[in-house]
């Protein structure tokens, strides 16, 4: 079969793997991968899209001897760069391409009026002078009508500052209830199978499930189908990611991972065991390798990289013995 022509950037990602991948590497040879990688922002990108379809390639194969087999091949010199081609083209007719778009626009809210992509926070102005700030990975619809003022929440984190206008309610409406806001600064987030509603400044009224409770200014609380919570005041901070913080207050490791993973382009993997070790602290969502690399100093972790674009978080191995 014909190799298929590439992208001329996927074609030097090829090239730059088939030498890393040998085994034999001068200090030169890296040392120019380094600067073609971060000569030209296509590059990187090539480069993580060859390495994760050529991983995809790899786990679809499994843990047996076909996979080892595989592998073994890129030890072969002079089959390397005919394997590594072969495998790319494999992920991308598996639909590998459009996972890796996903990571970093997700392709579920392309229809969404205002979204934002993988690591990305962004402040609009909404028609009636309010302004709306979008979490990373997050998505909303406008229905601006003579009598109501509704932000939709599909996806995603939400942070408003409304504009006044007494005819018309501000509310953000999310698939388990609705915020409407009785002063002027508030968030609201999906998390699992709920939403939390955050208060900044003055109140909101949160309505879930038949219930309603109004909310006052360092408060949060999470609704859903079963109804509004009691009022928490650790979860005033849920919207701290509006100025790039991740604070957690004596929480499971796995949900901050879940929070880290819209600022990642790559993907985090953890372990259950890992997933519910206990955490306290303020982390920066715009340096999620110095946030790892912090959970690893003070957590019985073990934090493993590839290529930069794979993580993977297990116990250390002196505490899961225990």
């Amino acid at each position: 079969m014909m190799a298929p022509v590439l992208p001329a950037e996927l074609e030097s990602a090829v090239d730059w793997l088939v030498l890393l991948s040998s085994g034999n590497v001068a200090a030169a040879d890296q040392a120019g991968f380094e600067r073609w990688r971060q000569s030209d922002p296509r590059h990187a990108a090539a480069w993580e899209t060859v390495n994760a379809a050529v991983k995809g390639s790899f786990d679809a194969l499994g843990q047996g001897g076909q996979r080892q087999a595989a592998q073994a091949v890129l030890q072969a010199p002079p089959a390397r760069r005919r394997a590594l081609r072969n495998m790319l083209v494999l992920a991308l007719a598996g639909g590998g391409l459009a996972a890796l778009v996903d990571r970093q626009t997700p392709l579920r809210t392309l229809t969404a009026d205002l979204r934002t992509g993988t690591a990305e926070r962004r402040i609009f102005t909404l028609p009636d002078g309010s302004e709306l700030t979008l979490n990373a990975r997050s998505a909303v619809d406008l229905d601006f009508s003579a009598g109501a003022r509704r932000v939709r929440l599909r996806s995603g984190a939400v942070y408003v500052r409304v504009a006044p206008d007494a005819s018309r309610p501000f509310m953000v409406v999310s698939a388990d209830g609705e915020v409407q806001a009785l002063g002027t600064i508030f968030g609201v987030a999906r998390d699992g199978g709920a939403s939390v509603a955050s208060v900044i400044e003055h109140s909101v009224e949160v309505r879930a499930g038949g219930q309603r409770r109004t909310l006052h200014a360092g408060e949060g609380v999470r609704f859903g189908a079963q109804g509004v919570g009691q009022p928490d005041a650790t979860l005033g901070d849920a919207a701290a990611w509006q100025n790039g913080m991740l604070v957690v207050h004596d929480e499971p490791l796995g949900a901050v991972v879940d929070a880290l993973r819209p600022y990642r382009r790559g993907v985090i993997r953890i372990t259950p065991a890992a997933a519910r070790l206990r955490v306290l602290g303020a982390f920066p969502l715009d340096d999620t390798d110095r946030t790892l690399e912090s959970l690893r100093q003070t957590l019985p972790i073990q934090v493993s990289s590839l290529g930069g674009w794979l993580v993977g978080i297990e116990l250390r191995a002196d505490a899961a013995e225990k």
